[in-house]
């Protein structure tokens, strides 16, 4: 039976122009997950859209005076447009816009209702009483209780990552005005996150063994502290509305009407929502379902370190709550911060790197290359900008991109019509090179170690240099044909090979490679398993593709 992939990626919001923190948050580290399993024939989903509810977009939009819509209408196609640069494969990238979804995440409201995950709870909120209303906890900034950093949200600490209640932080303000807030009761919907603790921990038991150690860790410290019932509903006018019609009386809170989910319950629904959309576009109302409810199926989850939480015990507590054997997530790949030269990522200081620039100015497979090159994945890490030039030169240039022009522009100026079926044979030692990458990069990817998957790549490609270093064919070409001819056959087969490893990593630069050989662009085909070396089809008198070398270019900074 062929497997199902699911893969669900975090959302961006649409509040303004993607850093490079976020391509290497989660973008990229999806896409060669979804090639890879794609290439060795199975059945992907990978889903995601654009977050338009948050108080992100509302806190811009009031900056601006403007209306969300028009904010939203503005940078959409520009995350579209860096969707595209990149090439990450999405099935289907939508928005928490849909009344698809706004109908799902009622249903899942509804549904934990009905169960009893759904509790009523008076608690304090922020209000400003110069604006005469409740603020949203991105309207309001102070102090955090725990490492007492300054300017931090009131949901979240950006720098020691403690998600806070509404009234933990010191010294409250509001982020428009500066003025200081006040607390107001206020009445909301809470997911009961205490009594479905136990059904989470076995979860967890159960599920983490395979994750990263550090998310373990986190997971299981926020269980052992104790989870508490969590606010799901907001006063705001802008988000997923209540069902009243269809909320008992007596289940009703007040001014439900008034009232909008909180982003972090609707947002992650967007996994349910994007699947059902998707199966709607097929014409077949119900392939969602073989994605959410097959035994035969694994669910990745791509997000950056402050989405931990939610996708290790948040989301996992909406499904359970649910009641109908949803599939509950099997691996959250959760990754670390990327900062620039030291210094976190902050559009109002000026630090910041847009994607589509950088892509623009260097193409989107460089970004990508040096992108995988430095993953956050278990540790925090630096975009630098002599790394950058030293790594695209060093690896991508030469490792990469000198050996194949040596070895094409070889061939086509002394080979092309001389190499016989005697020395197409390929090496021993080529050949078993060829199997351990394949070999190697495979198993690192079951352990979503792009990282070190990378890497391996270039191990390939630095063997392919060594390789035709060491056999010398320039020097035997007169000497000792047949040694040149076998030589530069076992090279190009190595070229051919590191076509097919790319796909995952380099999409753009595995179709330059097969377009040497005029071999189109790989692609996958459900239930069969391409992901394997292949072989070199050399035809005699018939030059190589060598129009688009040079592969790169030297950086000079």
């Amino acid at each position: 039976m062929t497997k199902k992939i699911f893969i669900g990626v975090a959302w961006p919001y649409v509040n303004g122009d993607l850093h490079v923190g976020h391509l290497a948050g989660y973008f990229i580290h999806c896409d060669v997950i979804a090639r890879w399993h794609r290439l060795k024939g199975a059945q992907v989903l990978m889903v995601s859209g654009t977050d338009c509810h948050g108080t992100p977009i509302t806190v811009e939009a009031d900056k601006r005076d403007i209306s969300p819509q028009d904010l939203i209408k503005e940078y959409t196609p520009r995350i579209h447009e860096l969707i595209k640069t990149y090439e990450i494969s999405y099935d289907l990238f939508t928005s928490t816009t849909t009344t698809n979804h706004y109908r799902v995440t009622q249903q899942f409201f509804l549904n934990l209702l009905k169960n009893g995950y759904i509790i009523k709870k008076t608690s304090k909120q922020y209000y400003s009483l110069g604006d005469k209303r409740f603020l949203p906890d991105r309207y309001v900034e102070g102090e955090c209780p725990y490492c007492h950093a300054k300017d931090q949200r009131a949901d979240q600490c950006e720098v020691c990552g403690r998600v806070l209640d509404f009234g933990e932080l010191i010294k409250p303000k509001s982020k428009l005005t500066g003025r200081p807030v006040t607390l107001k009761p206020t009445e909301h919907y809470y997911l009961d996150l205490a009594k479905l603790a136990p059904l989470i921990q076995a979860y967890v038991n159960k599920k983490s063994k395979s994750w990263r150690s550090w998310v373990k860790k986190e997971t299981v410290g926020w269980l052992k502290e104790g989870i508490k019932p969590r606010p799901i509903t907001r006063d705001l006018d802008w988000g997923v509305p209540l069902p009243v019609k269809d909320i008992a009386k007596d289940m009703l809170v007040k001014d439900a009407e008034s009232k909008r989910f909180y982003v972090w319950f609707d947002a992650v629904i967007g996994y349910v929502s994007a699947a059902i959309e998707w199966a709607s576009r097929q014409k077949d109302s119900r392939s969602w379902r073989r994605f959410w409810f097959d035994e035969n199926v694994y669910h990745y989850y791509f997000m950056g370190q402050d989405n931990l939480a939610f996708h290790t015990l948040f989301w996992p507590g909406q499904l359970i709550g649910q009641d109908q054997g949803y599939h509950l997530p099997d691996q959250p790949v959760v990754n670390k911060y990327l900062n620039l030269e030291g210094k976190k990522f902050s559009k109002s200081r000026q630090v910041i790197i847009d994607s589509l620039q950088v892509a623009n100015e260097y193409g989107a497979d460089v970004v990508r290359f040096y992108l995988l090159s430095i993953l956050p994945e278990h540790k925090q890490a630096n975009w630098q900008w002599r790394q950058f030039e030293d790594l695209v030169n060093a690896d991508l240039v030469d490792s990469l991109g000198n050996f194949v022009q040596r070895s094409v522009v070889f061939y086509n100026r002394n080979l092309s019509a001389k190499i016989d079926g005697a020395n197409r044979i390929i090496d021993d030692k080529v050949e078993s090179q060829t199997r351990f990458a394949f070999e190697k990069v495979d198993k690192l990817l079951a352990k979503v170690e792009l990282g070190r998957s990378f890497e391996a790549v270039f191990d390939y490609a630095r063997f392919g240099n060594k390789y035709l270093n060491q056999t010398e064919p320039w020097l035997s070409l007169k000497t000792n044909p047949a040694k040149s001819q076998q030589a530069i056959f076992n090279s190009l087969y190595i070229v051919r090979n590191l076509a097919v490893l790319l796909s995952l990593f380099l999409p753009d630069t595995s179709r330059l490679l097969l377009a040497i050989f005029d071999k189109p662009e790989l692609k996958p085909t459900v239930g069969v398993d391409k992901y394997q070396p292949v072989k070199l089809d050399l035809k005699l008198g018939r030059r190589l593709n060598d129009s688009h070398l040079p592969l790169f270019k030297k950086i000079k900074l």
